[in-house]
């Protein structure tokens, strides 16, 4: 297993995707995490590639960046 993105965003979120491989297997396997404070918020595990898995994570941190400025008061 190894990072192969990592980035945090304004909020605080890290936003990590990882590439898995499993010995024998040429085809590997991508895993998308956000996370806040040690906290798992969100965990993708795809086959298809490292973009989709970016796609899923900016997807999930957009959606619920909207629900934060919400919950906030003016």
């Amino acid at each position: 297993m190894r990072t192969i993105y990592q980035s945090t965003d304004d909020f605080g979120h890290t936003l990590r995707a990882l590439k898995l491989t499993k010995e024998g297997h040429n085809d590997p396997v991508y895993m998308g995490l956000v996370i806040q404070d040690r906290e798992v918020l969100f965990r993708t595990r795809e086959n298809s590639s490292r973009e989709f898995v970016l796609e899923k994570i900016k997807a999930f941190v957009a959606g619920n960046a909207a629900t934060s400025f919400e919950a906030q008061p003016a």
